[in-house]
């Protein structure tokens, strides 16, 4: 359990929080076993998007899945200390829970695949060959629940 004094419960920072990180783990049970899986992933109207290939181990546990959940974390700095207990860490986490959506029409894949682009390039590219969208994956998570935890010094 996280200290209260650490818990985010404005949705702007919960936001901004998942924004900042550059890969997220999709957490996924596959045969009662937890499966977990980094991704390249974007931002937009409270949903995630990241792209796939047609085939491996994700894709049927995505399809079938009700629900997934969903990880990040950053490091910024550590705090030191005169003992070793006085040491801590600075960070950021964000966790989350939401509904796997496969994006089916070109239009859509377009819009998942730029959006990604945008967010690792800085700027939108557009130009994706269909035969390039017919051998990709673009899934749309729809996110349902979004916590954050932030550890920071404290403002002097």
């Amino acid at each position: 359990m996280s200290r209260k004094d650490r818990i985010v419960t404005d949705e702007n920072i919960k936001i901004d929080t998942l924004k900042s990180m550059d890969i997220i783990r999709l957490g996924l049970i596959d045969n009662g076993i937890a499966y977990i899986i980094p991704v390249n992933f974007a931002y937009y109207n409270n949903a995630l998007y990241f792209h796939t290939g047609l085939e491996g181990r994700k894709i049927p546990l995505l399809k079938k899945a009700e629900k997934i959940s969903f990880q990040a974390d950053k490091f910024d700095s550590l705090k030191t200390a005169e003992t070793a207990c006085g040491h801590s860490s600075y960070f950021h986490s964000i966790y989350g829970e939401g509904i796997p959506v496969f994006l089916e029409t070109k239009e859509d894949k377009y819009f998942g695949l730029d959006l990604l682009m945008e967010k690792y390039t800085g700027r939108k590219w557009n130009d994706f060959p269909e035969k390039i969208l017919n051998i990709t994956n673009v899934i749309r998570i729809d996110i349902t629940k979004l916590e954050a935890v932030i550890h920071k010094p404290k403002e002097l």
